[in-house]
């Protein structure tokens, strides 16, 4: 019998409005890059990660979905079993702050795991946010 490469497995899901660059942050944590002229996902994207904590081996199944509306009934699919849902919002959109009780309802409809723990990342920080959506307001409004 072949031995595991890992102790645990866990599956993460990153959701989001489209543009605010959920493929970005998948790519620069697998990868350690960044493409300023990432593609919009069509439908799933899929990476994995190795890492380890403490003497336990991990390995991260990310799946990175696409934001736009006409993607959305293909990937509700991807909720089941998630054990972590990163919800990403733009810093410099505060529509995509405003449609995170969206995500949150997504999130509440179709994921299995009652215990799943939800993130979420406020993403292009570097480019400024904006005051109406920042991470002061996100702390104080966001409810999980």
């Amino acid at each position: 019998m072949a031995e595991s490469t890992h102790d645990h497995l866990f599956k993460l899901l990153i959701i989001g409005d489209s543009g605010v660059g959920k493929s970005s942050i998948l790519l620069r944590f697998c990868d350690d890059e960044f493409n300023e002229k990432q593609a919009s996902t069509i439908g799933v994207d899929f990476k994995t990660k190795f890492m380890q904590l403490r003497s336990k081996k991990l390995k991260l199944a990310l799946w990175d979905t696409a934001g736009q509306e006409r993607f959305r009934t293909l990937t509700s699919s991807y909720y089941r079993g998630a054990q972590g849902i990163i919800l990403c919002y733009d810093c410099t959109q505060r529509s995509t702050f405003e449609h995170v009780k969206f995500w949150q309802d997504e999130v509440r409809k179709y994921s299995t795991n009652q215990d799943a723990i939800l993130m979420l990342v406020a993403n292009k920080a570097t480019w400024g946010c904006q005051t109406h959506c920042g991470w002061t307001k996100s702390r104080t409004t966001w409810k999980p």
